[in-house]
């Protein structure tokens, strides 16, 4: 099977627009912080603000993923997403912090497990279909930069960009759920196991959560960042799209790292890299330098995820995966986010922007080590890479 045909093959259209509207959606929300700091609220309240999504998260994806395997999936999607277009507007009209939190509350609850029950859609199509999920994924991140840097130019004429495009990115994810069966197949169906999760799995999580974490106060704050270094307003959007621009060239060669290096020597590498690039992204003060540290986002976030997400849906049997699955959004969606942009607002406020991101690069560079002696000093009796 050619790869020319995993990418305009008319099969696999509706999966490649659902990657693409989901991740254009989510690039949108990373925006909602630099909106808020528009309003002036201190980087506490925006770190509660941003946080109200991963909280929600812990409760929203055993709730919808729960009602999707009673219902139907992809009419889930759909109910998600629609009534998500018309509640986001609460966003911008919101004039306090008190109806920001609200609005964003009501939000959340629909969109805070957008992205795995698409994905738990997705990967069941293609896998059906024999298809590659690496190549339909790389359309979600040029989603992710096309509309990011679509906005970062739209938002100096007016925040109202931010929402509209949110708004019609929802809705055409609403109508395209339907092209969907109303009951999808599950990843290694075919397979079952002990329904215990794996310690290889609980390893890989506690590395992934760790990454995430540093990456999610990163993200969240990163539109302040760009601000206080005095900016141009578009360099938080034109930040997130370079981010995701560099994810490319790893999920063209993604499954055939994996196979080479294995899933946590990879997950591993990425860690240590989440850590260096925050580390160094502190100590710059020069406009272009700045944005060219943003590339090794590529090296990040895409790699702790993907390698993580191929081990769950390719080496665990179907009701294994399913669990791990719902875990793994619960904690990298959740609690990480949950953690950088709460946690992240007081520390903001006690040791300042700068410093708070060069102590946490460190700590992802150093915890990237620990992890890494601990895998060679129990190579022989415990092999998460395989």
């Amino acid at each position: 099977m050619s790869d020319l045909k995993l990418v305009t093959g008319k099969s696999n259209m509706r999966e490649i627009f659902t990657e693409f509207l989901a991740y254009s959606n989510l690039s949108l929300t990373a925006l909602f912080s630099q909106f808020f700091d528009s309003k002036g609220y201190s980087p506490i309240q925006i770190g509660i603000l941003m946080a109200i999504s991963p909280t929600f998260s812990l409760l929203a994806n055993p709730f919808w993923f729960s009602l999707s395997r009673k219902k139907s999936a992809p009419g889930i999607l759909g109910l998600m997403t629609f009534i998500a277009a018309m509640v986001v507007w609460g966003i911008y009209l919101s004039s306090s912090f008190v109806l920001s939190f609200i609005s964003v509350s009501a939000v959340a609850f629909f969109i805070a497990s957008l992205i795995p029950i698409a994905e738990s859609i997705v990967v069941p199509s293609l896998y059906i279909k024999g298809r590659r999920f690496d190549r339909v994924r790389l359309f979600g991140t040029v989603g992710y930069a096309s509309t990011a840097l679509l906005s970062s130019f739209l938002v100096e004429i007016s925040f109202s960009s931010i929402f509209i495009l949110s708004s019609v990115a929802l809705l055409l994810l609403s109508v395209i759920s339907r092209g969907y069966p109303s009951r999808s197949a599950t990843v290694n169906n075919e397979r079952t196991g002990s329904g215990r999760l794996p310690g290889t799995f609980i390893v890989m999580l506690a590395v992934g959560v760790t990454s995430i974490t540093i990456g999610a106060f990163g993200s969240t704050f990163f539109p302040v960042l760009t601000r206080e270094l005095g900016f141009d307003l578009s360099a938080a959007g034109l930040g997130y799209s370079l981010m995701a621009f560099s994810e490319v060239p790893f999920l063209f060669f993604a499954d055939r790292l994996l196979v080479k290096f294995g899933n946590f020597k990879i997950l591993l590498f990425g860690l240590f890299l989440t850590g260096l690039r925050w580390v160094l992204t502190s100590l710059v003060d020069s406009f272009p330098l700045f944005m060219a540290l943003q590339s090794l986002h590529g090296l990040n976030y895409v790699i702790v995820y993907y390698s993580v997400f191929n081990y769950i849906h390719f080496k665990l049997p179907g009701d294994v995966a399913l669990k791990a699955q719902a875990i793994y959004w619960m904690s990298t969606m959740g609690i990480s986010y949950l953690l950088g942009s709460v946690a992240g607002g007081f520390l903001v406020d006690a040791f300042g922007l700068k410093t708070v991101y060069f102590s946490l690069g460190m700590s992802g560079m150093m915890l990237s080590v620990v992890f890494t002696v601990m895998l060679i000093h129990t190579a022989k009796r415990f092999r998460p890479i395989s």
